[in-house]
Protein backbone atom coordinates (compact mmCIF):
# COMPACT_ATOMS: atom_id res chain seq x y z
CA UNK A 1 0.00 0.00 0.00
CA UNK A 2 0.86 3.62 -0.60
CA UNK A 3 1.48 5.48 2.83
CA UNK A 4 2.15 9.23 3.34
CA UNK A 5 3.70 9.98 6.59
CA UNK A 6 3.81 13.88 7.11
CA UNK A 7 6.43 15.35 8.94
CA UNK A 8 10.05 14.18 9.60
CA UNK A 9 9.81 13.70 13.74
CA UNK A 10 10.97 10.86 16.05
CA UNK A 11 7.08 9.85 16.15
CA UNK A 12 6.72 9.78 12.24
CA UNK A 13 10.04 8.19 11.59
CA UNK A 14 9.37 5.09 13.74
CA UNK A 15 6.09 4.48 12.06
CA UNK A 16 8.12 4.86 8.72
CA UNK A 17 10.06 2.42 10.09
CA UNK A 18 7.47 -0.18 11.23
CA UNK A 19 5.62 0.21 7.95
CA UNK A 20 8.45 -0.17 5.63
CA UNK A 21 9.81 -3.27 7.28
CA UNK A 22 5.86 -4.33 6.73
CA UNK A 23 6.34 -3.78 3.34
CA UNK A 24 4.33 -0.80 2.40
CA UNK A 25 5.65 2.27 0.03
CA UNK A 26 6.29 4.88 2.70
CA UNK A 27 6.78 8.49 1.85
CA UNK A 28 7.65 10.83 4.40
CA UNK A 29 7.19 14.68 3.37
CA UNK A 30 6.17 17.93 5.28
CA UNK A 31 7.71 21.28 5.35
CA UNK A 32 11.05 20.29 7.49
CA UNK A 33 14.53 19.86 6.48
CA UNK A 34 14.28 16.19 7.00
CA UNK A 35 15.79 13.92 9.14
CA UNK A 36 19.57 13.49 10.04
CA UNK A 37 21.97 12.34 7.71
CA UNK A 38 21.82 8.81 9.61
CA UNK A 39 18.14 8.32 9.41
CA UNK A 40 17.66 9.64 6.22
CA UNK A 41 20.11 7.24 5.03
CA UNK A 42 18.12 4.42 7.17
CA UNK A 43 15.38 5.03 6.09
CA UNK A 44 16.21 4.90 2.37
CA UNK A 45 17.88 1.81 2.63
CA UNK A 46 14.19 0.83 3.91
CA UNK A 47 12.75 2.13 0.88
CA UNK A 48 11.52 4.73 2.23
CA UNK A 49 10.95 7.78 0.20
CA UNK A 50 11.72 11.49 1.55
CA UNK A 51 10.57 14.33 0.48
CA UNK A 52 11.48 17.64 2.65
CA UNK A 53 10.60 21.33 1.73
CA UNK A 54 6.81 19.53 0.60
CA UNK A 55 4.12 21.89 0.00
CA UNK A 56 0.83 18.73 1.18
CA UNK A 57 -1.30 21.82 1.22
CA UNK A 58 -0.62 22.30 -2.79
CA UNK A 59 -0.30 18.36 -3.75
CA UNK A 60 -0.39 15.17 -1.13
CA UNK A 61 0.34 13.26 -3.41
CA UNK A 62 -1.32 9.86 -4.38
CA UNK A 63 -1.65 7.57 -0.94
CA UNK A 64 -4.49 4.40 0.04
CA UNK A 65 -3.68 6.14 4.13
CA UNK A 66 -2.05 9.19 5.12
CA UNK A 67 -1.11 9.54 8.86
CA UNK A 68 -1.04 13.08 9.58
CA UNK A 69 0.70 14.97 13.04
CA UNK A 70 -1.67 15.85 15.57
CA UNK A 71 -0.33 19.75 15.07
CA UNK A 72 -2.60 19.92 11.68
CA UNK A 73 -5.68 21.68 11.38
CA UNK A 74 -8.86 19.37 10.01
CA UNK A 75 -9.57 22.15 8.03
CA UNK A 76 -6.28 22.31 6.09
CA UNK A 77 -6.13 22.18 2.44
CA UNK A 78 -4.33 18.91 2.77
CA UNK A 79 -6.91 17.13 4.85
CA UNK A 80 -9.69 18.29 1.94
CA UNK A 81 -7.49 17.57 -0.49
CA UNK A 82 -6.69 13.18 1.16
CA UNK A 83 -10.17 12.97 1.71
CA UNK A 84 -11.22 13.89 -1.66
CA UNK A 85 -9.62 11.66 -3.56
CA UNK A 86 -10.39 8.91 -1.26
CA UNK A 87 -7.21 8.34 1.01
CA UNK A 88 -8.00 7.09 4.37
CA UNK A 89 -6.56 9.65 7.06
CA UNK A 90 -5.03 8.75 9.63
CA UNK A 91 -2.92 9.01 12.93
CA UNK A 92 -0.57 6.84 15.14
CA UNK A 93 -3.63 7.29 17.83
CA UNK A 94 -5.30 5.45 15.37
CA UNK A 95 -3.21 2.38 14.31
CA UNK A 96 -2.36 1.81 18.01
CA UNK A 97 -5.88 1.11 19.05
CA UNK A 98 -6.11 -1.06 15.49
CA UNK A 99 -3.12 -3.05 16.18
CA UNK A 100 -3.24 -2.88 20.35
CA UNK A 101 -4.32 -6.64 21.64
CA UNK A 102 -4.85 -5.87 25.12
CA UNK A 103 -7.29 -3.57 26.93
CA UNK A 104 -7.04 0.09 25.95
CA UNK A 105 -7.97 3.77 27.50
CA UNK A 106 -8.36 6.90 26.00
CA UNK A 107 -9.30 10.33 27.77
CA UNK A 108 -10.15 13.13 26.00
CA UNK A 109 -12.03 16.54 27.06
CA UNK A 110 -11.69 20.06 26.33
CA UNK A 111 -9.29 20.60 29.53
CA UNK A 112 -7.61 18.35 31.64
CA UNK A 113 -6.49 15.49 29.65
CA UNK A 114 -2.90 15.37 30.39
CA UNK A 115 -3.08 15.90 34.34
CA UNK A 116 -6.09 13.08 34.53
CA UNK A 117 -3.98 10.97 31.92
CA UNK A 118 -0.96 11.53 34.57
CA UNK A 119 -3.08 10.41 38.15
CA UNK A 120 -5.22 7.51 36.06
CA UNK A 121 -1.38 6.21 34.92
CA UNK A 122 -0.21 6.08 38.46
CA UNK A 123 -3.03 4.56 40.08
CA UNK A 124 -3.37 2.25 37.99
CA UNK A 125 0.24 1.34 38.57
CA UNK A 126 -0.11 1.43 42.17
CA UNK A 127 -3.10 -1.07 41.57
CA UNK A 128 0.31 -3.50 40.31
CA UNK A 129 -1.13 -3.30 36.54
CA UNK A 130 1.32 -2.26 34.27
CA UNK A 131 0.06 0.08 31.79
CA UNK A 132 1.39 1.55 28.91
CA UNK A 133 1.72 5.12 28.63
CA UNK A 134 3.33 7.28 25.83
CA UNK A 135 6.68 9.14 26.67
CA UNK A 136 8.45 12.45 24.93
CA UNK A 137 5.25 13.66 23.31
CA UNK A 138 5.28 17.29 23.13
CA UNK A 139 4.49 20.05 26.01
CA UNK A 140 4.75 17.14 28.91
CA UNK A 141 1.19 15.23 26.92
CA UNK A 142 0.53 11.97 27.15
CA UNK A 143 -0.72 11.80 23.16
CA UNK A 144 0.43 8.62 21.14
CA UNK A 145 4.21 8.29 20.91
CA UNK A 146 6.48 6.25 18.41
CA UNK A 147 8.14 4.64 21.60
CA UNK A 148 4.51 2.84 22.07
CA UNK A 149 5.18 0.83 18.67
CA UNK A 150 7.87 -1.27 19.86
CA UNK A 151 5.47 -2.42 22.68
CA UNK A 152 3.28 -3.58 20.01
CA UNK A 153 5.52 -6.61 19.19
CA UNK A 154 5.83 -7.45 22.72
CA UNK A 155 4.03 -10.93 24.03
CA UNK A 156 2.67 -9.02 26.98
CA UNK A 157 0.69 -6.19 25.02
CA UNK A 158 -2.09 -8.84 24.76
CA UNK A 159 -2.35 -8.44 28.41
CA UNK A 160 -1.09 -5.03 28.99
CA UNK A 161 -3.30 -1.85 29.21
CA UNK A 162 -2.98 1.15 26.52
CA UNK A 163 -3.43 4.36 27.97
CA UNK A 164 -4.12 7.27 25.13
CA UNK A 165 -4.52 10.98 26.09
CA UNK A 166 -6.98 11.80 22.52
CA UNK A 167 -7.36 15.63 21.55
CA UNK A 168 -9.46 16.66 18.77
CA UNK A 169 -6.97 16.60 16.11
CA UNK A 170 -6.17 13.04 16.76
CA UNK A 171 -9.98 11.80 16.94
CA UNK A 172 -10.82 14.02 13.72
CA UNK A 173 -8.25 11.47 12.17
CA UNK A 174 -9.18 8.85 14.41
CA UNK A 175 -12.29 5.84 13.13
CA UNK A 176 -11.35 3.35 16.82
CA UNK A 177 -12.36 3.91 19.96
CA UNK A 178 -10.92 2.43 23.06
CA UNK A 179 -12.58 -0.09 25.37
CA UNK A 180 -12.76 2.31 27.93
CA UNK A 181 -13.12 5.96 27.16
CA UNK A 182 -13.63 8.80 29.39
CA UNK A 183 -14.78 12.35 27.97
CA UNK A 184 -13.57 14.47 31.07
CA UNK A 185 -15.00 17.66 30.06
CA UNK A 186 -16.46 19.32 26.66
CA UNK A 187 -17.22 23.24 25.50
CA UNK A 188 -16.28 25.18 22.98
CA UNK A 189 -12.67 25.46 21.93
CA UNK A 190 -10.10 24.85 19.34
CA UNK A 191 -12.99 25.70 16.76
CA UNK A 192 -10.53 27.13 13.99
CA UNK A 193 -9.01 23.67 13.89
CA UNK A 194 -12.12 21.83 12.53
CA UNK A 195 -14.36 24.80 11.23
CA UNK A 196 -17.24 24.82 13.83
CA UNK A 197 -18.71 23.82 17.08
CA UNK A 198 -20.67 21.06 15.47
CA UNK A 199 -17.05 19.30 13.71
CA UNK A 200 -15.36 19.88 16.97
CA UNK A 201 -17.96 17.65 18.93
CA UNK A 202 -18.01 15.33 15.82
CA UNK A 203 -14.74 14.46 16.24
CA UNK A 204 -14.35 13.98 20.24
CA UNK A 205 -17.27 11.53 20.15
CA UNK A 206 -14.98 9.28 17.48
CA UNK A 207 -13.62 8.58 21.46
CA UNK A 208 -16.89 6.86 21.73
CA UNK A 209 -18.43 5.79 18.19
CA UNK A 210 -17.16 2.43 17.58
CA UNK A 211 -17.15 0.97 20.76
CA UNK A 212 -19.70 -2.32 21.79
CA UNK A 213 -22.04 -3.13 24.86
CA UNK A 214 -19.19 -4.87 26.64
CA UNK A 215 -17.10 -1.42 26.55
CA UNK A 216 -17.29 1.67 29.05
CA UNK A 217 -17.40 5.44 29.28
CA UNK A 218 -16.84 7.36 31.86
CA UNK A 219 -18.17 10.83 31.72
CA UNK A 220 -18.81 14.15 33.63
CA UNK A 221 -21.89 14.32 34.90
CA UNK A 222 -21.76 18.22 35.40
CA UNK A 223 -21.07 19.04 32.10
CA UNK A 224 -22.20 18.82 27.97
CA UNK A 225 -19.42 15.71 28.04
CA UNK A 226 -22.51 13.48 29.68
CA UNK A 227 -24.28 13.62 26.11
CA UNK A 228 -21.21 11.73 24.71
CA UNK A 229 -22.49 8.48 26.68
CA UNK A 230 -25.76 8.63 24.64
CA UNK A 231 -23.63 7.93 21.26
CA UNK A 232 -22.22 4.87 22.81
CA UNK A 233 -23.93 1.39 23.83
CA UNK A 234 -20.92 1.42 26.39
CA UNK A 235 -22.17 0.81 30.25
CA UNK A 236 -22.00 4.40 31.53
CA UNK A 237 -19.71 5.27 34.20
CA UNK A 238 -19.88 9.30 36.06
CA UNK A 239 -18.15 11.56 38.02
CA UNK A 240 -19.62 14.77 39.90
CA UNK A 241 -18.32 17.85 42.09
CA UNK A 242 -21.75 18.58 42.70
CA UNK A 243 -23.59 15.64 43.33
CA UNK A 244 -23.93 11.80 43.68
CA UNK A 245 -23.62 9.35 40.73
CA UNK A 246 -24.78 5.58 40.36
CA UNK A 247 -21.34 4.17 39.62
CA UNK A 248 -18.35 6.27 39.58
CA UNK A 249 -16.99 8.42 41.43
CA UNK A 250 -18.28 11.96 43.39
CA UNK A 251 -16.70 14.51 45.86
CA UNK A 252 -19.05 14.95 48.80
CA UNK A 253 -18.25 17.90 51.37
CA UNK A 254 -17.58 15.93 53.94
CA UNK A 255 -16.13 12.77 52.81
CA UNK A 256 -14.28 14.38 49.90
CA UNK A 257 -13.72 11.55 47.38
CA UNK A 258 -16.06 8.86 47.21
CA UNK A 259 -16.17 5.63 44.73
CA UNK A 260 -19.28 3.87 43.96
CA UNK A 261 -19.96 0.51 42.59
CA UNK A 262 -22.77 -0.84 42.06
CA UNK A 263 -24.38 1.59 44.64
CA UNK A 264 -21.64 0.70 47.40
CA UNK A 265 -19.99 3.69 48.11
CA UNK A 266 -15.63 3.86 49.88
CA UNK A 267 -15.02 7.42 50.91
CA UNK A 268 -11.10 8.30 50.34
CA UNK A 269 -10.93 11.46 52.11
CA UNK A 270 -9.90 14.77 50.51
CA UNK A 271 -7.70 13.65 48.13
CA UNK A 272 -9.12 16.59 45.87
CA UNK A 273 -7.50 18.86 47.82
CA UNK A 274 -3.69 17.38 46.86
CA UNK A 275 -4.72 19.15 42.78
CA UNK A 276 -4.98 22.50 41.78
CA UNK A 277 -8.14 21.35 39.56
CA UNK A 278 -10.05 18.82 41.70
CA UNK A 279 -12.17 17.60 38.19
CA UNK A 280 -9.00 16.04 37.30
CA UNK A 281 -8.59 13.59 40.77
CA UNK A 282 -12.29 12.54 40.44
CA UNK A 283 -11.79 11.98 36.85
CA UNK A 284 -9.06 9.94 37.29
CA UNK A 285 -10.66 8.09 40.09
CA UNK A 286 -13.48 6.82 38.50
CA UNK A 287 -11.21 5.93 35.09
CA UNK A 288 -8.68 4.16 37.11
CA UNK A 289 -11.39 1.93 39.25
CA UNK A 290 -12.86 1.32 36.08
CA UNK A 291 -9.73 -0.55 34.24
CA UNK A 292 -9.31 -2.23 37.80
CA UNK A 293 -7.72 -0.20 40.63
CA UNK A 294 -8.92 -0.66 43.89
CA UNK A 295 -9.85 2.39 46.33
CA UNK A 296 -5.99 1.82 48.40
CA UNK A 297 -4.43 2.68 44.97
CA UNK A 298 -6.44 5.21 43.96
CA UNK A 299 -5.72 6.98 47.14
CA UNK A 300 -1.81 6.24 46.77
CA UNK A 301 -1.81 7.52 43.13
CA UNK A 302 -3.18 10.77 44.40
CA UNK A 303 -0.47 11.02 46.60
CA UNK A 304 2.26 9.80 44.54
CA UNK A 305 1.79 11.44 40.98
CA UNK A 306 4.42 14.40 40.03
CA UNK A 307 1.90 16.96 38.28
CA UNK A 308 2.68 17.32 34.69
CA UNK A 309 5.05 20.56 33.58
CA UNK A 310 3.44 23.46 33.15
CA UNK A 311 0.20 22.91 34.42
CA UNK A 312 -0.24 24.64 37.74
CA UNK A 313 2.36 23.48 39.45
CA UNK A 314 4.40 25.36 42.38
CA UNK A 315 7.36 27.23 40.54
CA UNK A 316 9.63 29.27 42.51
CA UNK A 317 8.83 33.09 43.45
CA UNK A 318 8.72 36.50 42.08
CA UNK A 319 9.63 39.77 44.08
CA UNK A 320 8.96 37.64 47.32
CA UNK A 321 5.20 35.94 46.12
CA UNK A 322 4.85 32.64 45.07
CA UNK A 323 4.32 31.40 41.54
CA UNK A 324 1.95 29.12 39.59
CA UNK A 325 3.29 27.90 36.45
CA UNK A 326 0.35 27.15 34.68
CA UNK A 327 1.80 27.95 31.41
CA UNK A 328 0.14 24.89 29.18
CA UNK A 329 -3.37 27.29 29.71
CA UNK A 330 -3.86 28.41 26.37
CA UNK A 331 -7.70 28.78 26.33
CA UNK A 332 -9.51 30.93 28.82
CA UNK A 333 -11.63 28.60 30.31
CA UNK A 334 -8.57 26.54 32.03
CA UNK A 335 -7.27 30.12 33.49
CA UNK A 336 -10.45 30.80 34.84
CA UNK A 337 -10.63 27.42 36.41
CA UNK A 338 -7.26 27.90 38.32
CA UNK A 339 -8.15 31.73 39.32
CA UNK A 340 -11.51 30.41 40.98
CA UNK A 341 -9.68 28.96 43.62
CA UNK A 342 -8.18 32.20 44.39
CA UNK A 343 -9.75 35.17 46.97
CA UNK A 344 -9.96 37.92 45.46
CA UNK A 345 -7.44 40.28 44.51
CA UNK A 346 -5.19 38.22 45.49
CA UNK A 347 -3.07 37.38 42.12
CA UNK A 348 -0.59 38.93 39.53
CA UNK A 349 -1.47 37.61 36.42
CA UNK A 350 0.53 36.93 33.59
CA UNK A 351 -1.28 36.34 30.31
CA UNK A 352 -1.00 36.44 26.72
CA UNK A 353 1.17 34.95 23.83
CA UNK A 354 0.09 33.89 20.18
CA UNK A 355 -3.33 35.50 18.69
CA UNK A 356 -3.26 33.02 15.82
CA UNK A 357 -3.00 29.19 15.74
CA UNK A 358 -2.92 26.42 12.73
CA UNK A 359 -6.03 26.63 11.88
CA UNK A 360 -6.42 30.67 12.17
CA UNK A 361 -6.81 32.91 14.93
CA UNK A 362 -7.88 31.89 18.04
CA UNK A 363 -10.93 32.42 20.59
CA UNK A 364 -12.64 33.95 17.52
CA UNK A 365 -16.23 32.42 17.35
CA UNK A 366 -18.89 33.86 19.28
CA UNK A 367 -19.35 30.83 21.10
CA UNK A 368 -15.23 30.96 22.45
CA UNK A 369 -15.48 34.50 22.70
CA UNK A 370 -18.14 34.61 25.19
CA UNK A 371 -15.87 32.20 27.21
CA UNK A 372 -13.08 34.19 27.19
CA UNK A 373 -15.44 37.36 28.31
CA UNK A 374 -16.25 35.51 30.94
CA UNK A 375 -12.65 34.38 31.75
CA UNK A 376 -11.74 38.02 31.53
CA UNK A 377 -14.47 38.61 34.35
CA UNK A 378 -13.11 36.16 36.70
CA UNK A 379 -9.46 37.66 35.92
CA UNK A 380 -10.68 41.39 36.90
CA UNK A 381 -12.39 39.32 39.99
CA UNK A 382 -9.15 37.49 41.66
CA UNK A 383 -6.04 39.63 39.62
CA UNK A 384 -5.16 42.85 41.78
CA UNK A 385 -2.69 43.72 38.40
CA UNK A 386 -2.59 41.75 34.98
CA UNK A 387 0.65 41.55 33.07
CA UNK A 388 0.04 41.03 29.53
CA UNK A 389 2.38 40.04 26.84
CA UNK A 390 2.72 39.38 23.46
CA UNK A 391 0.04 40.04 20.13
CA UNK A 392 -2.87 38.04 22.47
CA UNK A 393 -2.19 40.88 24.67
CA UNK A 394 -3.07 43.50 22.59
CA UNK A 395 -6.49 41.64 22.35
CA UNK A 396 -6.47 40.58 26.12
CA UNK A 397 -5.72 44.71 26.70
CA UNK A 398 -9.34 47.08 25.87
CA UNK A 399 -10.98 44.03 27.41
CA UNK A 400 -9.33 43.76 30.82
CA UNK A 401 -9.46 47.79 30.67
CA UNK A 402 -13.05 47.53 30.22
CA UNK A 403 -13.13 45.49 33.73
CA UNK A 404 -11.17 48.52 35.08
CA UNK A 405 -8.12 46.14 35.60
CA UNK A 406 -4.96 47.47 36.71
CA UNK A 407 -3.02 46.72 33.59
CA UNK A 408 0.57 46.25 32.67
CA UNK A 409 1.32 45.80 28.62
CA UNK A 410 4.55 44.42 28.03
CA UNK A 411 6.35 43.25 25.01
CA UNK A 412 7.47 39.69 25.48
CA UNK A 413 7.11 37.49 28.09
CA UNK A 414 10.79 38.55 29.52
CA UNK A 415 9.83 41.93 30.03
CA UNK A 416 6.09 40.51 31.15
CA UNK A 417 8.24 38.56 34.10
CA UNK A 418 9.99 41.31 35.19
CA UNK A 419 6.67 43.59 35.47
CA UNK A 420 5.20 41.01 37.40
CA UNK A 421 8.24 40.44 39.94
CA UNK A 422 8.19 44.38 40.26
CA UNK A 423 4.16 44.37 41.25
CA UNK A 424 4.07 41.63 43.43
CA UNK A 425 2.87 41.77 47.07
CA UNK A 426 2.94 40.36 50.32
CA UNK A 427 0.29 38.37 50.25
CA UNK A 428 0.30 37.83 46.65
CA UNK A 429 0.31 34.72 43.94
CA UNK A 430 2.23 35.17 40.68
CA UNK A 431 0.15 33.04 38.03
CA UNK A 432 1.05 32.50 34.83
CA UNK A 433 -2.15 31.21 32.87
CA UNK A 434 -1.66 32.76 29.50
CA UNK A 435 -5.54 31.97 28.21
CA UNK A 436 -3.93 31.78 24.59
CA UNK A 437 -1.33 30.20 22.63
CA UNK A 438 2.45 30.64 23.90
CA UNK A 439 5.55 28.98 21.76
CA UNK A 440 6.95 26.21 24.11
CA UNK A 441 10.19 27.68 24.03
CA UNK A 442 8.34 30.56 26.18
CA UNK A 443 7.18 27.33 28.16
CA UNK A 444 10.52 26.40 28.83
CA UNK A 445 11.83 30.35 29.12
CA UNK A 446 9.39 30.88 32.27
CA UNK A 447 11.40 28.58 34.50
CA UNK A 448 14.71 30.04 33.46
CA UNK A 449 13.69 33.17 34.64
CA UNK A 450 12.29 32.44 37.83
CA UNK A 451 13.65 33.03 41.34
CA UNK A 452 14.08 29.63 42.74
CA UNK A 453 15.90 28.18 46.24
CA UNK A 454 19.93 28.75 45.92
CA UNK A 455 19.63 31.03 42.61
CA UNK A 456 20.66 34.96 43.02
CA UNK A 457 17.51 35.60 41.84
CA UNK A 458 15.61 35.67 38.59
CA UNK A 459 17.24 36.53 35.49
CA UNK A 460 14.21 39.18 34.37
CA UNK A 461 14.66 42.44 32.53
CA UNK A 462 13.16 44.40 29.77
CA UNK A 463 10.84 47.32 30.25
CA UNK A 464 7.23 47.42 30.74
CA UNK A 465 4.43 50.56 29.92
CA UNK A 466 0.88 50.65 31.01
Amino acid sequence: MKVLIEGFGPDALALARLLAAEGDEVRLAGPGTGPDTGSAHELRAQGVSLEPGADLDDDPGPAGVAYLDPWTPETAPRVRRLRAQGTRVSCLGDLLLERWQGPTIGITGTAGKTSTTALTAQMLRCAGIDVAVSRGARAGNLWPTGDLLAALARAASRDRPLLLELTSSHLAFMRRSPGLAAVISFWPDHLELHGDLDRYRAAKETIVRHQRAADVVVVNADDASRGFAAVTPARPVQFSLRSRVAHGAFLDADRGVVLVDSGEETALGHLEARAPHPANVVAAAAIAAAAGADARAVEQGVHTAVPPQWRARAGGTLGGAPVIDDGMAATPAKTAALLSQHPDDSVVLIAGGLDHGGGGPVHSTPEESEILERACDEAARAARVVVVFGEAGARLAPLLRRRNVELVRTVDLTAAVAAAARHAQVGDTVVFSPLFPVALEDRARFATLVERPGRSGAHVAGSASS
